[in-house]
């Protein structure tokens, strides 16, 4: 700013008079307003500073602060993402034990449990639940996990190749019957295998029963368990439970290597370690003596020890599933012949394993009662009356009325 007199430029622009003639100088020009609101909120600078240094110093100062926010964040912090740039997931108010397990299912969780039951009974100390039995219970575990997943929505590529049908809910119906029947199996020797297997099948059934079995169009509707309780059926039922529990009683009796023990088998005993001067006379060995058997490893066995034992258990166990279907619930007419092939394949076993024991005498007297009820079936003479035609109507509105008989009540 320069002074209308001298024509001295003035050092302060913020002075009235000039310093040099003292003629007073030229009014102030407004200042232009403030171009961000930060520059508002810096403090004032002190009077004494001219005014074209507090413009230079705002600018510097508008500039590291602007280098400031673009720079990059200290190390060891992580820089925090756009509220845009969170996904949407959506929360999982299960249990928070399911939280990681794959389709957040109980089931999968006893499906694994039961797979490592399994994997257990492969070494000699844990009793197992025969060969048919572990392959049937391996493609139930495939198809129950199958299932689950896909019920979750998050299916993997693999269950695109488990076939349809064994997505059923028939399928895990089936699998917790066959579980409980298992179940039973290993009954025959507790260890830790029991425990392991149980609890596997109580969580696979307590959520299986809620979703397949206990809503409204699950596969409770087509069965009446109370039926087995009405005669005939309840001779089926009684028949069952008696040659299960016929399977845990002495069918025999073995050598400690497994071979079965004959009835008149020589006593090795009394030739082992005599003199070659003295003839032993070969002799029975005694079934129950233990001097001359000297525990000779003969232990008993029972019927779970034989070889398949799991197959009779499983042939009774679906008959009893077919006698508990509603009669009004639409069946091939090859079914009423399935319990006559469960009691002769159960029949068949027993055969050829029957010795002089308890245990055979016992399953075949309550085999004989389930063959009862498989007759019945057979023949169509266990049919519930609702099912049995409708007999002919005695009144006929066609029929002349000359024709009808008397009835003899004269008006």
């Amino acid at each position: 700013m320069q002074c209308p007199e001298c024509g001295e430029s003035a050092a302060d622009v913020r002075l009235s008079y000039c310093e040099n003639c003292g003629a007073k100088m030229p009014a102030r020009p407004a200042a232009p307003p403030r171009a961000s609101s930060a520059r508002s909120n810096r403090p004032s600078r002190p009077m004494t500073e001219p005014s074209y240094a507090a413009e230079i110093l705002d600018e510097e100062e508008d500039a590291r602060q602007q280098g400031r926010a673009g720079a990059a964040p200290p190390r060891g912090s992580k820089a925090q993402p756009a509220p845009e740039a969170y996904e949407e997931e959506d929360p999982y108010t299960g249990p928070r034990w399911l939280k990681d397990v794959p389709g957040h299912s109980q089931s999968v969780v006893g499906v694994g449990l039961v797979a490592f039951s399994l994997v257990l009974s492969i070494l000699p100390f844990f009793p197992s639940v025969g060969v048919l039995g572990t392959l049937l219970t391996l493609v139930g575990c495939v198809a129950l996990v199958a299932r689950e997943l896909r019920r979750d929505g998050n299916a993997p590529g693999w269950v695109d190749h488990v076939p349809l049908v064994l997505l059923r809910p028939e399928v895990p119906a089936a699998f917790m019957l066959l579980l409980v029947a298992l179940t039973v199996r290993l009954l025959s020797g507790f260890n830790l295998l029991v425990p392991l297997w149980a609890a596997g099948t109580v969580l696979i059934a307590l959520e299986q029963y809620r979703l397949v079995i206990a809503e409204p169009d699950g596969v409770g509707r087509d069965f009446d368990p109370r039926s087995l309780l009405g005669f005939p059926r309840v001779l089926a039922l009684a028949g069952v439970v008696v040659c299960v529990v016929a399977l845990f009683l002495p069918w025999g009796k073995v050598m400690a290597d497994g071979s079965s023990l004959p009835d008149n088998a020589p006593v090795p005993g009394s030739v082992r370690g005599a003199p070659p001067e003295l003839r032993v006379l070969p002799t029975t060995r005694p079934s129950d003596d233990s001097l001359y058997s000297l525990g000779g490893g003969v232990t008993s066995r029972s019927g779970w020890d034989l070889p398949l034992s799991e197959l009779p258990l499983l042939a009774l166990v679906a008959l009893l599933v077919l006698a508990a279907l509603r009669p009004d619930v639409e069946r091939p007419a090859f079914l009423r012949w399935v319990p006559v092939g469960a009691v002769s394949v159960s029949l068949l076993w027993a055969l050829a394993g029957v010795k002089l024991a308890v245990g055979p005498f016992v399953f075949l007297f309550g085999l004989g009662a389930v063959g009862f009820h498989a007759v019945r079936q057979a023949l169509g003479r266990d049919e519930p009356q609702g099912l049995l035609p409708p007999e002919d109507d005695p009144y006929d509105p066609d029929q002349d009325p000359e024709t009808e008989p008397d009835s003899g009540y004269r008006g």
